[in-house]
């Protein structure tokens, strides 16, 4: 069996040695705060008809942070983030913007123990910009995207541009037969000639025209011109929707002349 003997000198020396190891150990789990710049805000669960432009730039946001010393030594800002689930956020069709506030539960680091993020807590009143206002510009497809340089910010907001992706496609409507007895067609009108839809932009791109149901012109009359049509379901047929959702039908205006008039 080995025993060690310590002289006094010794204990005095191991004695100092402990207590400066708990000084460091205490040292590294005191509450510290740390300011880090540069922190990326990131949209997710963006809906399918809403894109940012081309030319958009990721946003970035300041945040203070607390907690031990050793675990805020590991957040690496370059794999921090605040992520904004779009999933949640009431977006607005018309000129009013909705309002995001960045919170510390869409804060994400690079720490991958549960235990060390618990550790760590945002200063949220330190976060600058901290509101993000989302704003939906129609950009038809078939154009330049819209510009959004002079959208409006207040203090400690950012304004956020969303494009919405649609396009303006004709309503046919499809014909078979002739009039009845002396009748002739001289045209066809229908109110709406047209639909805006929008939805993903390879849905947007593929689709056409609309077509309503076949219109059999043996059995009008002069008595009867106008008739309500239904329009398919764009959603199911084609994966895009009308932007106004109330236009579920068209008008049909069939100009009848008599023959030989």
């Amino acid at each position: 069996m080995i025993r060690w003997k310590f002289t006094d000198a010794g204990l005095l020396l191991l004695s100092l040695l402990l207590a400066a190891g708990l000084v460091w150990i205490k040292g590294q789990e005191r509450i510290d705060r740390r300011t880090l710049n540069g922190i990326p805000i990131s949209l997710e669960n963006l809906p399918p008809n809403l894109v940012l432009p081309d030319n958009w730039v990721t946003p970035n946001t300041v945040v203070i942070v607390q907690g031990p010393r050793n675990t805020i030594d590991l957040i690496r800002q370059s794999q921090s983030g605040f992520y904004v689930d779009m999933s949640k956020v009431p977006l607005a069709e018309g000129e009013t913007p909705a309002s995001v506030i960045l919170t510390s539960e869409m804060f994400l680091t690079n720490l991958v123990d549960e235990t060390d993020r618990n550790r760590i807590a945002v200063v949220e009143e330190s976060i600058v910009p901290r509101q993000l206002s989302f704003y939906i510009l129609p950009w038809d497809i078939t154009q330049p995207q819209p510009s959004y340089e002079n959208l409006e910010a207040g203090a400690n907001q950012l304004a956020v541009p969303l494009l919405r992706v649609q396009k303006n496609v004709p309503v046919t409507v499809p014909l078979r037969g002739d009039p009845p007895g002396p009748l002739h067609l001289d045209r066809v009108r229908i109110d709406p000639p047209e639909v805006t839809v929008t939805g993903p932009r390879q849905a947007v791109d593929k689709i056409k025209s609309v077509s309503t149901p076949l219109l059999d012109l043996e059995y009008i009359s002069l008595e009867n011109p106008l008739y309500l049509m239904p329009l398919p379901d764009l959603e199911q047929d084609f994966g895009v929707r009308p932007v106004e959702k109330s236009i579920r039908s068209v008008t049909v205006t069939l100009i009848l002349t008599k023959k030989g008039t």
